[in-house]
């Protein structure tokens, strides 16, 4: 699925591209301003859904989710930007749990949070307001099952304003892992220093107890270049 999603794109990408580049008869009506210039964008992104293996029969079932983020980038030349790409998603998943000694698998219902930070080179294939670009990048992504690792506790504190409080908190099982990208999409930029956005990131994250999680997601952006 995955590298047919990549190679429908890079097909699109490769076409819009030279149409781009071939219909352009001045070059530097549609030059970039975007060089040696800070960036900032918003987007909304959609996780499509995955199955992750585990050991001995376990799974985990993670249901396609719509999410948001941001960036903040450095354009070095008009060819390669530096950008921090974040992202927060709450996908409803299920997880196949086996029992040790039965072997029986019981299944549970929830969601999850999902945490990205990546840090990516991205490259734009014109040194044009419409340019299709490819990225790479690497970071931490951090995963919260929001399941209980046990019972409630309680912690204590003397407060300046509201004397002496208690209250309760409950510990899940969650994870930060090292993960890495790539995505490939197209970049569109406004007279105005707006810019559009628009790709397919494929991501994998490292976990320890199964095998790696690949997650693909939708993102559309919409940015200042200051």
């Amino acid at each position: 699925m995955f590298i047919n999603n990549m190679s429908k794109l890079m097909i699109v990408s490769c076409v819009i591209g030279l149409l781009a580049s071939t219909v352009s008869t001045d070059a530097s009506a549609n030059y970039t301003k975007r060089s040696d210039k800070w960036e900032a964008s918003f987007k909304i992104l959609n996780n499509q859904s995955t199955v992750i293996d585990g050991q001995n029969g376990s799974e985990l079932d993670i249901e396609s989710d719509y999410g948001w983020g941001f960036t903040l980038g450095y354009n070095l030349n008009p060819h390669i930007l530096f950008n921090f790409d974040f992202s927060s998603s709450t996908p409803s998943y299920q997880a196949t749990l086996v029992d040790a000694e039965s072997g029986n698998s019981h299944q549970i219902n929830h969601k999850m949070d999902v945490l990205e930070s990546q840090f990516n080179v991205v490259y734009s294939v014109f040194a044009s307001q419409f340019t299709p670009f490819v990225q790479a990048g690497a970071g931490w992504s951090y995963l919260d099952s929001n399941i209980a690792d046990g019972p409630p506790g309680a912690i204590c504190w003397w407060d300046p304003w509201w004397g002496y409080i208690c209250d309760d908190y409950q510990n899940t099982y969650n994870d930060t892992r090292f993960s890495y990208n790539v995505a490939v999409g197209f970049r569109y930029e406004l007279d105005n220093s707006l810019f559009l956005r628009a790709s397919y990131k494929q991501a994998w994250i490292d976990l320890s107890h199964s095998e790696n999680a690949s997650i693909g997601s939708y993102n559309l952006e919409v940015g200042s270049i200051f």
